[in-house]
């Protein structure tokens, strides 16, 4: 049986099953990502809306979320897209992906940003599409942040 190594959870799911977190899914004897390049959230952010001091005060970031969460704290301000009502998400995703969304970040420079933030879930249960996506902004210029 496949065991989930993202997170401490470390979650066991039977074969076509998903984990807690509901972002990863057995497939083949591996865990793999439900929403590589699926967005459920995209917004252009004030920096000072993360979880930051002191970084790049002043400018904007290209905040991007997806579906799942291994947390589920009841007081979750992102619930729609953090956890699950029964076995599915309620809020819908959008394809992207790791070139589209770096092209977008690029797109808003203009407007201050700087980068991507990896934000309103728990970015690291979907790693594969974070790191794909921050190699591709970093050699673009931008900076990466969760």
């Amino acid at each position: 049986m496949a065991v989930c190594e993202v997170c401490f959870r470390r979650c066991s799911p039977a074969e076509g099953e998903r984990g807690a977190c509901g972002a990863r899914i057995s497939r083949g004897g591996s865990i793999r990502p439900v929403y590589y390049g699926k967005l459920s959230s995209l917004a252009l952010d004030p920096i000072e809306k993360k979880p930051l001091v002191h970084f790049y005060p002043g400018s904007m970031i290209l905040s991007a979320g997806s579906l799942g969460c291994n947390l589920q704290c009841p007081f979750c301000q992102n619930h729609e897209i953090a956890q699950r009502e029964g076995n599915r998400f309620t809020a819908e995703t959008e394809e992207v992906g790791a070139e589209r969304l770096t092209e977008l970040a690029e797109y808003y420079r203009r407007k201050g940003n700087i980068g991507i933030a990896f934000t309103y879930n728990e970015p690291l249960i979907g790693y594969e599409f974070v790191r794909d996506t921050a190699k591709l902004a970093k050699e673009a210029g931008l900076k990466n942040t969760t």
